[in-house]
């Protein structure tokens, strides 16, 4: 892999590798990435995306935990948040996934609503899976409608 000097051109390159579906491109240089700039909380998101959709769900955990501490900001909680639940999801840990969800879940997102209504599917509690329903028709009526359609 080329030698990158800057956390920039990393993001750049990963990106594209990621938008073209080259998973494995941008998993390699997201590790290097990562290696050389752990002081970045980008690095390790990349990482954990990357890791995610080569189906190395461990890995996309333990990168996905280390961006979601360093994040400070609201939407990049959110974002490392959904990573690393999805990736406890796929690993067959509804619990933390779950526990993930509820700590960046303060002002309605409807992606991670989606996501804790899934959750409670998955765990059998419907209650709480009609909650999530109608705080997404509250965010959203339209996105709501369409994603319940996906159900029934």
């Amino acid at each position: 892999m080329a030698l990158f000097t800057k956390p920039d051109a990393y993001q750049k390159q990963i990106t594209i590798y990621l938008n073209n579906k080259n998973y494995e491109s941008a998993y390699d240089l997201a590790k290097e990435f990562s290696e050389r700039f752990g002081q970045e909380l980008t690095s390790h998101f990349l990482l954990s995306k990357s890791a995610f959709w080569m189906k190395k769900y461990p890995e996309a955990i333990v990168a996905g935990r280390k961006a979601f501490n360093m994040a400070h900001a609201k939407e990049d909680m959110i974002l490392c948040g959904i990573i690393l639940s999805t990736a406890y999801y796929m690993q067959g840990d509804v619990k933390n996934s779950q526990e993930v969800l509820e700590a960046v879940n303060r002002d309605g997102n409807t992606d991670v609503e989606k996501l804790m209504f899934i959750c409670a599917l998955a765990v059998q509690d419907e209650k709480a899976a009609m909650e999530h329903v109608n705080r997404l028709y509250k965010i959203n009526r339209r996105m709501a409608e369409d994603f319940v359609m996906k159900f029934f």
